[in-house]
């Protein structure tokens, strides 16, 4: 199954030895209580805590708090400072968990945790070993807010590590932005780039009995608005779905591309029903973990996903730049049939047309989600390579709450939409375009990108 896109922090409390054990509890206690703030204020960012359930104090007991929060799967560490501290404790716990390191104290003078944590920050750096300084206090919200960037961000960059992607196909339809090196990712982001083809998952679809899908799409016809193509075409792409599904958690991938176009069309149907179920969180079986899916063999596309998914949760979104709006400031981004049904205001806004591509030859043709994505605020990020070095635009903006009559502007019938203005100026936007594709999550992470960019190694590249 594809890991939970949860992220899990690390968290330790240091002090030198001397105030832990010669100044007793006149110390221990008032910094135990620091110990559960700090708890506390990071489970609200909506991360899993695992502290190491006693102070750090020593290099000792450094490193078996490092191999404990190692075993626990920790995706960043947060090393809070509430007294002086030893840096080379902390170095020990670090090395260790072998995750970036979010240093953070308070600015009770009495304390004077700044001392310590300054010492703890420069020797992480002598040490070679990634990491950040947050300075402020339990109640306030720019403390949280700086929490929740170097936590949430870094975490966005090293969950990565261990994950397996699955690549269908290749160079689909002249994309050279789509394409990767996987060694480069391996060593880059510890990513595992593994194969699975379209010819599989067809010729397993078309084994399927029409038994085997009949509650799937019966519940497909009760949860979407309305199917407006034939039942064969429809049946065709639950199959697709449900054959999809069975390999990739056979092969155990953590998020896909498929290739789709320009073959699918002529032998069976388009992956557009896999893809946008394989991006939703619930489908005709109940809850279950979103897959960020691109389509056309788009492996940066994929990545993208990802990482928003690893910041914003899911659904995320994967489609084509329609079109940009210079006097109005907005992005028209539509996939060319398919994306998240969950992205839409409710799935009974989305309605199953008939794929309007009329360039390729059709078997039987193919059910695409005809929806406007739901208002609200966004963050758009794509990753490309300029000659080997990765770059990842990043921008924020609004999904505005065009009725869905605004489809005939562009393509009526199909392709999903998503109306967003831009904060920038869409020709500093267009200038830094280098791929067809872009991606977008709702909520506000463009700090986040960043530090998730920072941790990476990825040049980010930011309009206004």
């Amino acid at each position: 199954m594809p890991k939970s896109s949860t992220p899990i922090v690390g968290l330790i409390c240091t002090m030198s030895p001397e105030l832990h054990d010669v100044r007793g509890e006149s110390v221990r206690a008032p910094s135990r209580e620091r110990f559960a703030k700090a708890r506390f204020l990071l489970q609200s960012l909506g991360v899993k805590v695992v502290d190491a359930g006693e102070f750090t104090t020593s290099l000792e007991r450094g490193i078996q708090h490092g191999c404990k929060l190692r075993a626990a799967g920790v995706d960043v560490l947060v090393a809070y400072v509430a007294r002086w501290s030893y840096g080379s404790t902390v170095v020990a716990v670090a090395s260790e968990c072998g995750v970036p390191v979010v240093v953070w104290t308070d600015t009770d003078i009495a304390q004077a945790g700044i001392v310590g944590a300054s010492v703890v920050r420069g020797s992480l750096d002598e040490a070679g070993i990634m990491n950040s300084l947050v300075y402020g206090d339990f109640d306030d919200p720019a403390t949280r807010q700086a929490l929740s960037v170097r936590v949430l961000g870094a975490a966005a960059g090293t969950r990565l590590r261990g994950q397996i992607y699955g690549l269908m196909g290749s160079h689909s339809l002249g994309m050279y932005p789509a394409t990767v090196d996987a060694n480069q990712w391996r060593r880059q982001f510890g990513l595992e780039v593994e194969s699975w083809d379209q010819s599989e998952v067809i010729e397993k679809a078309k084994a399927l009995p029409d038994a085997a899908v009949d509650d799937d799409l019966d519940w497909t016809r009760r949860e979407f608005g309305s199917i407006q193509v034939k039942e064969e075409v429809m049946r065709a792409a639950i199959k697709m779905y449900v054959a999809s599904k069975e390999i990739i958690t056979r092969k155990g991938f953590d998020f896909v591309s498929v290739r789709c176009l320009p073959e699918t069309p002529e032998i069976f149907t388009t992956f557009c029903y896999t893809i946008a179920m394989l991006n939703d969180t619930s489908d005709a079986s109940g809850e279950k973990e979103a897959i960020c899916c691109s389509c056309e063999s788009d492996s940066n596309g994929a990545l993208s996903m990802q990482i928003l998914k690893h910041l914003g949760g899911a659904p995320v979104m994967f489609g084509d730049v329609r079109t940009i709006r210079l006097r109005e400031g907005e992005v028209w981004i539509s996939n060319c049939g398919s994306q998240a049904t969950q992205l839409a205001s409710n799935r009974k806004q989305v309605h199953w047309v008939e794929h309007g591509f009329q360039e390729f030859h059709w078997k039987i043709g193919g059910a695409a989600p005809q929806t406007v994505n739901k208002s609200g605020r966004v963050t758009l990020a794509r990753l490309t390579r300029a000659a080997g070095e990765y770059v990842m635009l990043i921008v924020g903006g609004e999904c505005l709450p065009y009725p869905l009559e605004k489809l005939k502007e562009t393509h009526w019938g199909f392709s999903p939409h998503a109306f967003t203005k831009l904060d920038a100026d869409p020709r500093a936007f267009a200038q830094e375009l280098r791929s067809n594709h872009l991606s977008l999550v709702y909520g506000e992470f463009v700090p986040h990108l960043a530090e998730t960019c920072r941790v990476l190694g990825i040049r980010p590249v930011f309009v206004s």
